[in-house]
């Protein structure tokens, strides 16, 4: 039998992650807020992912799969399309809810006004060991209107907000064509109709591993490129960020080896504030040479996030 319409749909798009699904699941079915379906969009895996899902015996878990790999953007989309919470949560096959982070959110949602579209919570972030690294609370001035904060970067992860079902019927789905800085993208869209606020609380892990996008620079330059392409004019009208993102995509071309791709990055960061010859010259005599030496997952943490 068919459950009324829920007040939030969680999604989770998952591909050949079967053994951290299992872990993400858990953390949706334990939520003290129980009054919500959750839609596992299966992205066409070949492990064990259709019988890991077939094991919970709960009605609220919908299961669908797509018969070719289409990439995370067309999967949370997918979900987004069948969902019939008035509510959106979105999370990764690879990180976990604290239980109360869907109640803490729905409370958070009775207190703000109609203008607020999107309330997201702090995380905590963890090693493939389970150990702590570090937690992040949001920043207090990423609430209300957060256009300008939002040119700076995506604020906060995928997994920590939860949306009005009507941003995206407003704003439309994800970007299909951004390898990476999707959901960069997808909250700056929203914060052109919609004010953002937060619950100020640790609400939800992000594992590290070996598996990720943050640590695979041919996802992760193309997406970068699209992201300030796709808003190039809007970026051109705040030069101190613009320089930043052009800089950013000429260093990750240089630790990725690719150092002719990287020059036109740095001469447009130049044109648009001469002075930044000298900071990039310097980058890459005394920093670049570190950086190479570091992981690919320091490499970009550690340098690609200075300006």
């Amino acid at each position: 039998m068919k459950q009324s319409r829920p007040a939030i749909t969680v999604i989770i798009p998952t591909h050949n992650r079967a053994e951290f699904l299992k872990r993400a699941i858990k953390s949706v079915l334990a939520q003290t807020w129980q009054d919500f379906e959750l839609i596992i969009v299966d992205d066409a895996s070949t492990d064990d992912t259709a019988n890991v899902v077939r094991d919970y015996q709960d009605e609220r878990i919908l299961y669908h799969r797509h018969d070719s790999n289409l990439g995370a953007p067309a999967s949370r989309n997918t979900g987004i399309a069948k969902a019939r919470g008035d509510y959106i949560a979105l999370l990764d096959d690879d990180d976990e809810l604290f239980p109360r982070k869907l109640e803490k959110q729905m409370q958070k949602y009775a207190e703000v006004a109609a203008s607020v579209g999107l309330i997201y919570t702090g995380h905590e972030v963890r090693n493939s060991m389970g150990k702590l690294l570090h937690s992040r609370l949001p920043e207090g001035k990423t609430r209300g209107d957060v256009r300008l904060r939002l040119l700076l970067g995506p604020a906060f992860p995928s997994h920590t907000p939860l949306i009005r079902r009507d941003c995206f019927k407003l704003t439309g789905g994800f970007d299909d064509f951004l390898t990476s800085c999707q959901d960069w993208d997808m909250w700056k869209r929203i914060s052109e109709h919609y004010e953002f606020d937060y619950v100020p609380e640790v609400l939800s892990t992000t594992y590290q591993h070996d598996h990720q996008i943050s640590s695979d620079f041919s996802a992760m330059i193309p997406g970068r490129i699209r992201m300030v392409e796709k808003h190039w004019e809007e970026f051109r009208k705040h030069p101190v960020i613009f320089v930043i993102h052009l800089k950013r995509i000429g260093k990750m071309h240089c630790i990725n080896g690719t150092w002719r791709e990287a020059l036109p990055w740095f001469k447009e960061a130049v044109k648009v504030a001469p002075r930044e010859i000298f900071k990039i010259v310097a980058w890459c005599i005394l920093e670049l040479p570190r950086v190479k030496m570091s992981s690919r997952e320091g490499k970009f943490k550690r340098y690609l996030l200075n300006p």
